[in-house]
């Protein structure tokens, strides 16, 4: 493998997995970079009820012994291969250091355990569009790797529009990314990542916020769990409190945009929006035209996700453009949690 970042791809039989396959390629990949190719079989004992990397992951047949249920198997093993050997392939031909892995379980933990054993820099999964009630009640490869995993995890939906397929911009050409960022440190650590992982020169980057207007009711429509921290306010915040509330935010994206400029030479530009976080993101995507959104992670627990929903979980099912969410390694994590208040009184700390 290479010496430089290792991608690890996880791959079946789909057109979404193809996509975002070569998405990667096209936009992750850099010099030195190496690929590791994983494929997850659903063994015979595995209870898989969905899959965002496939349709229909497996089938099995009527098989009226053991022996036929043995070469069924050993049928799917091949093809698997014959897979993994394509990526390969295509990976070979464009000189980039890659291997590949078949392996038989569950995808899910699969994926993260691997990501975990080979010490990925970043997964990429692909991801069908499912509805609500079906991710809710047979829950979702993307979703679980989203949540689970320790590094950078790219959710990758093939477009239903065929224009959008140009956002396989190859290197040299000009990319819209945006980074959406609050005053968490976690957000800051993801435009630290994208600026030196992913951002080219030749690209257009937009520091997104959103700010909350004091007419907002006083409520929490998020956990913030994934970098975009939700507020409470009050409704007797005055005026003068929602001006200087707006000054901050302003303040806030302008400190970005410095230290982008000072660090790296990739052009970047300021966009400050009021309103419901996860909604704002996603119009303005759309508005925009972007190739990329890339978020930084809090990583709650479960329950906090579950009943009160998270930023990230809503861009990773409504997001149009390719969906980037990078997490705060665990000892810088850990430091969090001692230092909450500290860091709500100088975000700017985080760019020194």
């Amino acid at each position: 493998m290479a010496s430089g970042r290792k991608l690890m791809v996880a791959v079946d039989d789909s057109e979404t997995s193809a996509y975002a396959f070569t998405w990667a390629l096209y936009n992750l990949v850099r010099e030195n970079d190496g690929i590791l190719v994983l494929n997850v079989t659903p063994s015979m004992e595995t209870d898989l009820p969905t899959s965002d990397l496939a349709s229909d992951y497996i089938s099995l047949p009527p098989a009226s012994s053991a022996t036929e249920l043995e070469a069924f198997e050993r049928s799917v093993t091949e093809e698997s291969t014959a897979l993994v050997n394509k990526y390969l392939l295509q990976c070979a031909q464009k000189n980039i250091p890659c291997e590949g892995e078949v392996v038989k379980g569950d995808p899910s933990s699969w994926i993260v355990d691997e990501a975990d054993r080979r010490y990925a820099d970043i997964v990429i999964v692909g991801s069908h569009a499912y509805g609500l009630l079906k991710r809710t009640l047979l829950g979702s490869i993307s979703d679980y790797v989203l949540h689970n995993a320790n590094c950078p995890v790219a959710i990758i939906r093939k477009p239903q529009s065929t224009q959008a397929l140009d956002s396989l911009t190859p290197a040299g050409l000009s990319r819209k990314i945006v980074i959406a960022i609050d005053e968490s440190k976690e957000t800051f650590n993801a435009f630290k990542w994208a600026l030196h992982n992913f951002c080219r020169e030749s690209d257009k980057i937009i520091v997104y916020h959103v700010h909350h207007p004091t007419d907002l009711p006083a409520r929490a429509v998020g956990t913030g769990e994934f970098g975009m921290e939700e507020v409470y306010m009050a409704a007797d915040v005055t005026e003068e409190e929602d001006v200087k509330a707006r000054n901050q935010s302003e303040h806030l994206v302008e400190k970005c945009m410095q230290y982008a400029s000072k660090v790296t030479k990739v052009k970047c530009e300021g966009m400050v929006v009021t309103g419901p976080t996860a909604q704002k993101i996603c119009e303005s995507l759309q508005v925009l035209q972007a190739d990329a959104v890339v978020v930084g992670s809090h990583g709650h627990g479960m329950i906090a996700r579950t009943f009160l929903g998270s930023v990230s979980d809503y861009l990773s099912h409504n997001s149009p453009c390719p969906l980037i969410v990078v997490k705060l390694p665990k000892e810088k994590e850990n430091d969090i949690a001692k230092h909450e208040e500290d860091e709500k009184k100088d975000t700017t700390k985080y760019f020194e």
